[in-house]
């Protein structure tokens, strides 16, 4: 991906330099099923509920950190490979900005960017405590993308997706998130998970939302291609690697070694892979309907 000498975005909130303690947000599929065990005999008994309830406030503080044991935590980065990742991800969410400003003004409409938080090991947000085991996330209650560069390590050799324009997708597909909350779909599918018959009911929704935000990268993928030029040989490839390797078949068979659908909150390595290269195609947000079944 061609990236180098355009404008880097300046609304950015670098916490870098804060560090942070590994822990807080929720603990991974990984993690639980790791501690299953030990979380079945501690609910037996009365003081091992309470050893469980402090715990839990520990970890969700950021007092404890399971990395070694799960294998979680951040990546140590070397000084300049971080730095250059940074201004990486500066550049795009300065690409992001200038695209979707582009298309929201073609509708008449003003586009509001989100701001991008980077930040090491934990950080605070609007949405509750981050850690860098959560992996990039959008926070619609400060419209806000949260980024641990660390993530992108383990994208290119934990997940197989390497190369610059798979770790462009990934934030293409949070600011995608943006979005949704300007739309309003984002609070349209909380009132629909309300009124859906189950946990399945309301993983179908998300799923439904998660999809919508890769079409949305690739609509991003599109303009900023026209408008910037910057796609090389192989680009795309990477971002629909990028894409299949974060779908739950793929991570729960992962994590252990089968997948259950009716689970599924991000959709299949197919239809992520589907959504944003039909994204990538047409360039337009009408034909991003997830909810209408197209």
């Amino acid at each position: 991906m061609k990236w180098r000498n355009r404008a880097q975005s300046t609304n950015v909130d670098d916490r870098r330099s804060e560090g942070g303690r590994v822990g807080g947000g929720l603990p991974s599929i990984g993690t639980l099923l790791f501690l299953w065990p030990l979380i079945k005999r501690l609910l037996r008994s009365k003081i091992g509920l309470a050893v469980l309830g402090l715990g839990a406030v520990a970890y969700l503080g950021g007092f404890i950190n399971l990395s070694p044991f799960t294998g979680g935590g951040t990546p140590a980065l070397d000084p300049r490979q971080e730095d250059e990742w940074a201004a990486f991800i500066k550049t795009v969410h300065g690409d992001l900005e200038s695209v979707w400003s582009d298309v929201f003004a073609e509708a008449g409409t003003r586009y509001r960017p989100p701001t991008l938080v980077l930040y090491r090991g934990s950080t605070n947000s609007g949405c509750g405590p981050a850690s860098a085991r959560m992996g990039p996330f959008y926070c619609p209650l400060d419209q806000k993308v949260y980024v641990d560069l660390g993530f992108f390590d383990d994208l290119a050799h934990e997940l197989g997706a390497k190369g610059d324009f798979a770790r462009a997708y990934v934030l293409a597909h949070e600011v995608g998130h943006h979005i949704q909350n300007l739309e309003g779909t984002l609070d349209q599918v909380e009132m629909a998970k309300q009124q859906a018959w189950g946990e399945a009911g309301k993983n179908r929704l998300q799923v439904k939302l998660e999809l919508q935000a890769d079409c949305y990268a690739g609509i991003w993928a599109n303009h900023a291609q026209r408008k910037f030029d910057m796609l090389e040989e192989g680009d795309l490839e990477e971002a629909l690697v990028a894409a299949a390797s974060i779908g739950d078949d793929r991570l729960q068979k992962q994590s252990q070694g089968f997948a259950i659908p009716h689970t599924f909150t991000h959709g299949t390595s197919k239809e992520r892979a589907t959504w944003f290269a039909r994204g990538v195609k047409t360039g337009r947000i009408g034909d991003c309907d997830t909810f209408g079944g197209n």
